[in-house]
């Protein structure tokens, strides 16, 4: 895994920030002039003036082997939003429309094979290219409110997975140029 998750935040804050005009509208329904802050990493406690937050944390990352020179890491985000309103009957509401049209945003096919920022990786086929995000899903949303009921979350686990291809140099052995993987054992017959 050679792909900085820091990167695919980045890349989702600007997602988010080309689409902020969808995600402000459903903000503006229910806090007037208010704007969705999007922030890297989970923070303790906030401004009020800093809802509706969505917070972004780095967690577990997987890797696997796309081909015998490329390597598909799934990197995993727990994903927090918050919303305060003070009219409760809409509480519920609000939550679950914003928490809706996020992962919609995030997870758009459009969205797909989108370039990570600051990633660029040298190719199998020699040269500097960029890297992409080749999935991304939302998994396990839960809701859940506190005890006056005018602070609502929404919390989700977002993955993304990236093809990261290995440079041709990392396979060559001495002045051969067949790969180590696949060079066949020669046995002497005798």
């Amino acid at each position: 895994m050679y792909t900085n998750p820091h990167n695919l935040i980045l890349t989702l804050i600007s997602l988010l920030d080309r689409n902020e005009q969808q995600l402000n509208r459903v903000v503006r329904t229910y806090q007037g002039k208010r704007r969705l802050t999007v922030l890297e990493g989970m923070r303790q406690t906030l401004p009020a003036t800093a809802y509706p937050s969505f917070e972004v944390e780095p967690g577990p990352a997987a890797n696997r082997w796309a081909t015998t020179r490329a390597q598909r890491p799934r990197f995993t985000f727990a994903c927090t939003l918050t919303v305060s309103n003070s009219k409760e009957k809409y509480g519920v509401e609000y939550v679950t429309t914003l928490a809706t049209v996020l992962p919609q945003v995030m997870t758009d096919p459009t969205n797909l094979q989108l370039r990570i920022l600051n990633e660029t990786k040298w190719n199998p086929d020699g040269g500097l290219r960029d890297t992409y995000m080749l999935d991304s899903l939302v998994e396990d949303v839960s809701y859940g409110a506190s005890r006056d009921g005018t602070m609502r979350t929404a919390e989700f686990s977002w993955f993304v997975e990236v093809h990261e291809p290995f440079p041709e140099s990392k396979w060559g052995i001495g002045d051969s140029s067949t790969p180590s993987i696949l060079r066949p054992i020669v046995v002497d017959p005798t």
